[in-house]
């Protein structure tokens, strides 16, 4: 199947501009004829397979953040709507955008425009700045005449994604910096007060205690040994970059994250929101079944993931429905979310109830991650003290030795 973008006329001598899909150009003709439309313009598109230029002011500047990405979105909107320009829109939005990389991409953006490139070509190839899923609602709002509703469901699609991340990345925030801490605190120890008291000890010549052996002896390997702990862990380090650059690595990695306890369902949910958001946001741009699956693969970032979606794309190119091709991975897929995306299709509500499964799993990620805040604090008080306990009682043990040997 293919996608092309259409230009016709419907009964009342109105012109409509829109997609549609089909096996080839004539069958498009023949299908917009059933509705009712007479085809002035048929054209194939590809949304996939875009020509694409070369963006360098992201390799001096860097990538675009999505807190800068949301207001752009919302005041292109805001002109759009307001009777403004297409170029004199995106003229004030580089003049008053403080991102450099966004500054320069809209002025390359710009002046294409000007020189005749539609909307979607001219953004599509500055990737760097607009991902593809943006460019593909621009491109469905050029056509269809409703750029500025596009271009605010691609405002609300990235910030809901950026509130989602940031709730994610918060729930993780907290344990990490206390494991991070009580490994710094554990070296001062182990470098700078335990080393003291070696010298005591061999001059009192007491029988050390088995923790207290085993304290002295990684302290005393953390003094003398240092640089083959440093190149034990560069070389761990670049085997695990290594690893997780492979194929068959990242795959192991990304599904080991989905069974991590407690982690890992904050990681599927988190991952469905994603899904499910961005599915409904292409619904509503009316881009085809497949280019979606190819899209929310792409925008995920995992790898099962990106697996399911490529079974997915074939099930369905093979006329087998979604839900059933979603239906095969379980650890990704809920049944709640299969059975959502089936009623979708037996209804034609694909966009709205894809929407309330984003809604959904979006507020069970910011309720778990707060509840996991709670949770996990005194829980990682007691690890840090543990630590810290363990490495002064085993220094202490042959003091209590000492004592009893005086008395």
């Amino acid at each position: 199947m293919a996608q092309f973008r259409y230009q016709a006329l419907n009964h009342t001598g109105k012109n409509l501009r829109g997609q549609i899909e089909a096996s080839d150009q004539a069958a498009a003709s023949a299908e917009l004829r059933k509705q009712g439309l007479f085809p002035t313009k048929l054209a194939p598109i590809n949304f996939t397979n875009r020509k694409r230029g070369i963006d360098l002011s992201s390799f001096f500047y860097g990538r675009v953040k999505q807190k800068d990405f949301v207001p752009f979105c919302r005041q292109f909107a805001a002109l759009i709507r307001a009777g403004v320009s297409v170029t004199q829109s995106l003229e004030v939005l580089a003049a008053q955008t403080e991102n450099r990389t966004l500054k320069k991409a809209l002025e390359g953006v710009r002046e294409e425009i000007r020189q005749g490139t539609s909307m979607e070509e001219a953004f599509s190839h500055h990737r760097k700045a607009f991902s593809e899923i943006f460019v593909n609602l621009v491109g469905a709002g050029e056509h269809s005449g409703q750029l500025d509703t596009m271009l605010d469901r691609a405002a609300t699609f990235f910030e809901r994604q950026l509130l989602t991340s940031q709730k994610l990345i918060s729930a993780l925030t907290y344990p990490i910096t206390v494991f991070l801490i009580a490994i710094g605190v554990s070296l001062f120890l182990l470098l700078s007060i335990v080393p003291t008291f070696t010298q005591t000890f061999a001059a009192q010549g007491v029988e050390l205690p088995i923790p207290t052996q085993i304290t002295l002896g990684i302290s005393d390997f953390l003094l003398h040994r240092w640089y083959l702990v440093l190149i034990l862990g560069i070389l761990s380090v670049l085997a695990i970059a290594g690893i997780l650059r492979s194929k068959w690595g990242r795959l192991f990695w990304d599904t080991v994250k989905l069974r991590i306890p407690i982690f890992g369902k904050l990681y599927q949910k988190s991952m469905i929101a994603r899904f499910a958001r961005t599915f409904s946001t292409l619904e509503a741009g009316a881009v085809p079944i497949l280019d979606e699956l190819e899209l929310i693969r792409k925008a995920i970032g995992n790898k099962l993931f990106d697996k399911a979606m490529m079974e997915a794309q074939q099930s369905v190119r093979n006329g087998e429905r979604l839900s059933a091709a979603l239906g095969k991975y379980p650890v990704l897929f809920p049944a709640i979310v299969t059975q959502m995306v089936a009623i979708g299709e037996e209804t034609g509500e694909l966009e709205s109830l894809t929407g309330n499964l984003a809604e959904f799993y979006e507020s069970e990620v910011t309720e778990m991650s707060s509840r996991l805040g709670s949770l996990l604090e005194p829980f990682m008080i007691l690890f840090l003290a543990g630590i810290v306990g363990l490495i002064i009682l085993s220094v202490y043990l042959p003091m209590f030795t000492m004592m009893n040997f005086v008395r």
